[in-house]
């Protein structure tokens, strides 16, 4: 892939990050109105800040990669350390979830999207820290990797080690 290839991608890749970002809190205001009590309210918005939080996250560094183009030592020395701890305090934030779901949960459809937006957390947690869940547009390539334990480490992982 030529310089400026990657440059589309990792633009394409933050903007991604950010563009999701938007469009989930703009579902939350959307149904914000079905939210009849603050148990339905925490039950979603708990989730959705700890995916939003993972989504800047991710956006942050595609865009840290972007700069690195031109200045090869941008935030060279603190990317790992940083991602590092974010990696951590995200698990804890994950895991925190399950008690919230547990004991905020009554209405089924509100608990249903908290529980989507909460498994998704937790995706693009193992898509940004462990390994790389995207390949390209075809899942079969996706399901292949994975029947022969043939999954990339993330880049973010990468950079994690690198420490």
């Amino acid at each position: 892939m030529n310089a400026i290839a990657i440059k589309k991608e990792l633009i394409k890749l933050g903007t991604g990050e950010l563009a999701a970002l938007v469009s989930f809190w703009l579902c939350f205001f959307a149904m914000k109105a079905w939210l009849v009590d603050s148990k339905m309210i925490i039950l979603i918005l708990y989730p959705l800040s700890v995916l939003s939080f993972i989504l800047m996250q991710g956006s942050i560094y595609w865009f840290i990669l972007l700069k690195r183009m031109s200045d090869p030592l941008f935030l060279i020395k603190y990317t790992g350390n940083t991602y590092k701890i974010l990696k951590v305090i995200d698990a804890v934030l994950l895991c925190i979830g399950v008690p919230i779901l547990l004991l905020n949960g009554s209405n089924l459809i509100v608990t249903a999207v908290s529980v989507f937006l909460l498994l998704f957390s937790v995706i693009e947690w193992i898509n940004y820290y462990i390994v790389r869940l995207s390949y390209n547009y075809n899942p079969t390539v996706f399901i292949q990797r994975l029947k022969n334990k043939t999954l990339k480490k993330s880049r973010i992982a990468r950079e994690i080690d690198k420490r």
